[in-house]
């Protein structure tokens, strides 16, 4: 129920047999949107006009409110029971959710994190990996797997915990990058747009999932490769690995 709705409602019980004007003085809803929301009420049947020239309005009772909701709602768990065998059995459907707001997204993403059973492979900046801390911290104390790429020189001991060799690359290529896989179930990334906005999603596809998975290693053994040899890399494709990136 809409929220004017249910505060009219709710002043009509408190008050039976109310005129307009005492409607909106009991319920606080905006004068203009009185008689517009009473007008829904009498269309569902939630309040009944009573008289003219003025119109006083009384409400369902209470009890064949709620009475009559339990059957509304029985109805629909009767009628999704009788035709689950023809509902997607599939636990982790394909969809791609997105996700707008950086709060939302940090969010999102220890909502996730507190799913994980398993494992857990994320790559983070350091201020997003403190948002999410908390959570992987309690991770660690379910004895979930995690593995840490871990973009920025501040580093969080989380996990197994590889890191990147700060340079322009880095920033060029991962900027505001935030990657996670839990169980290999759930899948989250978010990013800077076009537009300089961060805009992310969260799946449960299955290639998407693989395909983060695998961008997440990758970087992690390339990062090592060029760790372990890294002047001769270095000497050979440009401090800033130019060689390697521009194909």
């Amino acid at each position: 129920m809409p929220k004017y709705e249910g505060k009219i409602y709710l002043a009509v019980l408190r008050n039976n047999l109310s005129y307009g004007s005492e409607i909106q003085k009991i319920s606080g809803v905006p004068g203009p949107k009185v008689y517009e929301t009473l007008s829904a009420l009498i269309d569902k049947g939630l309040i009944y006009p009573s008289g003219d020239n003025p119109v006083r309005y009384q409400p369902l009772p209470l009890e064949d409110f709620v009475s009559n909701n339990v059957k509304k709602y029985k109805k629909i768990s009767n009628y999704l029971l009788e035709h689950k065998d023809s509902i997607s059995q599939n636990k982790y459907p394909n969809w791609l959710w997105q996700i707008q707001g950086y709060e939302n997204l940090m969010d999102k993403a220890g909502e996730i994190i507190d799913k994980a059973e398993k494992s857990i492979m994320i790559s983070f900046w350091y201020d997003d990996g403190v948002h999410v801390q908390k959570q992987l911290e309690a991770a660690i104390k379910r004895d979930v797997k995690i593995i840490s790429n871990q973009m920025s020189e501040r580093i969080l001991s989380l996990g197994q915990v590889f890191t990147h060799d700060p340079s322009q690359i880095v920033e060029n290529l991962h900027s505001s990058e935030f990657i996670m896989v839990v169980d290999d179930l759930y899948g989250m990334f978010a990013f800077k747009n076009q537009d300089q906005k961060i805009e992310g999603y969260n799946t449960s596809n299955q290639g998407i999932i693989r395909i983060l998975d695998t961008y997440i290693r990758h970087d992690i053994y390339i990062n090592r490769l060029i760790s372990d040899f890294k002047e001769p890399v270095l000497r050979k494709y440009g401090r800033d690995l130019e060689g390697l990136l521009n194909l």
